[in-house]
């Protein structure tokens, strides 16, 4: 049986128009007056305790600003700002490079570090035959802060890519990765066409040294 060709996507900076869904949506929750001087302590707290320890800690998994917050609560602010922004965070040229792979019958995938509750209304369900976003811990219907379960930056998107290719039967040497920071690199290492799109300053040198393609 012939393998399957598979194109991985992320999200932040390689599809959208800024370097952060979340960050964006953070701004637009202090533009709004939506958080409370509690919620800014939280993450200015975790950001303080762990920034000298674990500067990326610190950075990627602080979602201590919708700490005490209701899903329910934030599902709606999630579907205002994506209702309003969408049209401005998407890159229509690089959305159809997903809809060429569909139509060649490669598998989609969407592999990125942004919270889940943004991507299920960025997104169209249609785009990607697989979508794997990070999950925030809630109890008791109400967030922690935390997140649950796998993260997906660095070497664990390429974790992912090695158990994906079993799983989908995948020939990575025929199958393409697109994205846009050095962080990327360890999963695009392990694809026939690496893309580095719009890339950050060091991807674009490895880009370049190892003749992959780039897109602007």
């Amino acid at each position: 049986m012939k393998k399957r060709i598979i194109a991985v996507f992320d999200l932040d900076g390689t599809l959208t128009t800024v370097r952060s869904v979340e960050s964006a949506f953070f701004q637009y929750l202090l533009v709004r007056r939506k958080l409370t001087i509690r919620n800014l302590l939280n993450s200015g707290g975790f950001y303080c305790r762990n920034i000298l320890t674990n500067p990326l800690f610190a950075v990627k998994k602080n979602k201590m600003y919708l700490k005490g917050i209701t899903t329910n609560k934030v599902a709606l602010w999630a579907q205002e700002f994506i209702k309003e922004n969408r049209d401005t965070l998407l890159h229509a040229k690089y959305l159809q490079l997903v809809k060429s792979h569909k139509d060649m019958g490669h598998t989609t995938i969407l592999i990125t570090g942004s919270p889940d509750i943004l991507v299920t209304h960025l997104l169209k369900s249609s785009w990607f035959d697989h979508v794997y976003a990070i999950e925030l811990e809630t109890e008791g219907g109400i967030y922690t802060g935390r997140v649950s379960g796998n993260y997906y930056y660095g070497r664990a998107k390429k974790n992912l890519i090695i158990c994906l290719t079993d799983e989908l039967d995948a020939e990575l040497t025929q199958s393409y990765c697109y994205a846009d920071s050095k962080s990327d690199i360890e999963m695009m290492s392990l694809f026939g066409h690496p893309v580095a799109v719009s890339p950050d300053p060091y991807l674009r040198r490895r880009a370049l040294k190892n003749n992959w393609e780039i897109l602007y």
